[in-house]
């Protein structure tokens, strides 16, 4: 049914396209001896090998002798990326490329292989991209080396994935605009080019996987997938390029009205309408990596991608690590004092989507590992019917903040400074905040923040209760609920529990930088310490709701119908419990009820219901479609 829009060559040709387009923008930044003019020096091994790999797949004769010169030039240093795509050069481009450049990639493998071996690299329930690319590099690594003991790590390895989606609906790193995409690559790639019968079976039972938790978020009408995101930059939480872009592009093509095309290959700087998180060059260089393969998909999942029947629900089951918030590329960093052994717990949660035509909003239970770039709610829209534009698209997205942070389109990552849980049902949800225990020396702001990528500064209506917004900014001393409507879509967002350490006011919305943002506060005033009890039992949220023109009539009517919940949100604390606190939050309106009671300290959940009944158990549902049929969840 759909082998013309899906075909190997019908991928070939997309790819060839964006390769001819990259190489056109790019090639006059590198001079005939593989040099940098002055807008790309001192640029690093891995996107060396990026720009390589565009110029080679366009065939042009100038392009691939650059290349060649790029390759030669680089410098021989450590990267999770630059192996794999070293592999890749030597394994797909061997004509094209000289024999210089064949040595320099061949002594880069040979000279990083080991690193691969670690257990660091296993799928440990963080960032599933990085075992992902080391599955890749250890299998196709000792195929072209001729050391199979390498393939064989490699084939263990990539066990360990097929065991994460034996137990779970998704992989750990679920549903991420960026690193999905990576992981799907990976194992395409297997499945195209390993010699191992059994590695390329489990490869694209993998991939298929991928494909299951990318299209089952795919809302077509916003050309995008919809929340929640397990990792996102902030011009994926925007809804911009990211990587899973050229990914759907691989397959829908023009299916999809907002596509690379329009967007990150739109002009030489990019798309008018959005930014990139590291510049719209390396945007462009990736959609070729991640279009430079051929993906195999079942043809049911490409319907549902393209003919979801609204309304339309997606859950499923997710695990992660223990985790400290001791940065990545550091030597471990313990806090002293009282925070001297806390670190938040390994365990497993359930994310949830719903969809209708004009949006889609998703929760998570839990965070992603530490949970500084994970959207646990995350609302995604059109602003338009139809959506054909980048500037069509809006999205709502949470971060709380300690102090004051400088929200901006330069921004790489704006980070979550607190610590969350979501449960939803269909168009309403509830999220519990608390900031993070770390964060609480030199004080002197601490506010969730809901924040609102407009960049053409513009949106339909903004109240804070009964106040309307008129100018750049409005306050509200008292904590009332935020009426948003933006073209056919209506929110609403009613604060919840607001512990009040002093504040001149609750709630207040402003722009900034083309970013319309709505606090609410639990402390400003002068800079002072807070205890770690005081942090881990501030508590923050909200109720959101979401709906449309369609749904709910005018704007005002949505007002009135929205207001209502009655809320209970209380700290307990008894001597049957030896005085350790729970938060226990009941929200009521009609015959919709949340409850949740859960521990801020261990971030253990005695229960999460809604009306009354725990979560389903499924490890993964999808409207209208048997999930039983998809690889390991039979």
């Amino acid at each position: 049914m759909y082998e013309d829009l899906c075909s190997p060559k019908a991928q070939e040709e997309r790819c060839d396209r964006a390769a001819e387009t990259v190489t056109g923008y790019l090639l006059k930044h590198v001079s005939p001896e593989g040099e940098w003019d002055e807008a790309f020096k001192d640029t690093p091994t891995r996107e060396r090998l990026y720009f390589a790999l565009s110029f080679l797949r366009s065939g042009q004769e100038e392009a691939v002798r650059r290349a060649n010169r790029l390759i030669q030039r680089g410098t021989d240093v450590r990267c999770h990326f630059s192996p794999m795509i070293a592999l890749q050069l030597l394994i797909k481009y061997d004509a094209l490329l000289e024999e210089g450049t064949r040595e320099w990639l061949d002594g880069y493998v040979r000279n990083h292989m080991q690193e691969f071996r670690e257990h660091d690299l296993d799928y440990l329930g963080v960032n599933d991209n990085f075992p992902s690319m080391a599955t890749y590099t250890l299998i196709m690594g000792g195929q072209y080396l001729k050391e199979p003991e390498l393939a064989e790590q490699g084939k263990e390895r990539l066990k360990q994935f097929r065991a994460l989606f034996t137990r779970r609906g998704t992989a750990s790193e679920y549903n991420s605009p960026t690193y999905s995409s990576i992981q799907l690559l990976a194992m395409a790639e297997l499945a195209n080019h390993a010699e191992d019968e059994e590695v390329r079976e489990i490869a694209l039972g993998c991939e298929t996987r991928i494909w299951a938790d990318l299209f089952g978020h795919l809302h077509r009408e916003t050309s995008q997938i919809a929340g929640p995101y397990s990792r996102a930059y902030s011009d994926d939480s925007a809804g911009y390029t990211g990587l899973a872009r050229s990914s759907l592009y691989a397959l829908l093509g023009d299916e999809l009205p907002v596509n690379i095309f329009n967007t990150i290959l739109e002009t030489e700087d990019g798309c008018r309408d959005g930014f990139s998180h590291n510049g719209s060059a390396f945007g462009q260089i990736n959609t070729v990596w991640f279009l430079d393969t051929v993906y195999e998909c079942p043809e049911e999942l490409i319907d549902l991608a393209l003919h979801k029947q609204y309304p339309y629900e997606m859950w499923g089951t997710t695990e992660f690590t223990s985790s400290t918030d001791s940065p990545a590329m550091d030597p471990p960093r313990w806090p002293e004092g009282e925070l001297s052994n806390y670190e938040y717990p390994a365990g497993n949660g359930k994310i949830y989507t719903y969809m209708k035509e004009d949006y889609a909003m998703g929760t998570a239970t839990h965070e992603f590992h530490n949970g500084i770039q994970t959207d646990s709610f995350h609302i995604l829209y059109r602003r338009t019917v139809p959506a054909l534009r980048q500037k069509d698209i809006g999205t709502v997205y949470a971060r709380y903040l300690v102090n004051e942070k400088s929200v901006s389109p330069e921004m790489v990552l704006l980070e979550d400074e607190g610590r969350k849980i979501g449960v939803q049902h269909k168009n309403t949800a509830m999220v519990l905040y608390k900031p993070k225990a770390i964060l609480g020396k030199e004080v002197h702001s601490l506010k969730l923040s809901l924040v609102i990528p407009r960049m053409d500064g513009q949106i339909g209506e903004v109240w804070l209760g009964d106040q309307r917004m008129e100018g750049e900014s409005l306050v509200s001393r008292e904590p009332c609920t935020v009426y948003i409507q933006d073209g056919p879509v209506y929110m609403a967002f009613q604060p919840l529990l607001l512990t009040d350490y002093g504040r001149e006011n609750a709630v207040a919305a402003k722009w900034e930088n083309g970013f319309l943002i709505i606090f609410f506060y639990n402390y400003t005033g002068p800079a002072r310490d807070f205890s770690m009890k005081e942090m881990l039992l501030t508590g923050n949220g909200f109720l959101a709701q979401v709906s449309s023109r369609t749904e709910a009539g005018s704007f005002e009517d949505f007002r009135q119908t929205a207001a209502g919940f009655d809320v209970q949100d209380e700290w307990q604390s008894t001597i049957h419990s030896r005085f350790s606190t729970i938060r226990r939050t009941r929200c009521r309106k009609g015959e919709l009820e949340f409850s949740c009671e859960y521990s801020p300290v261990t971030e253990g959940i005695k229960h999460i219901t809604v009306n009354g009944q725990p979560l389903p158990e499924d490890r993964l549902h999808m409207s209208g479609f048997d999930c039983s049929k998809l690889p390991f969840l039979a």
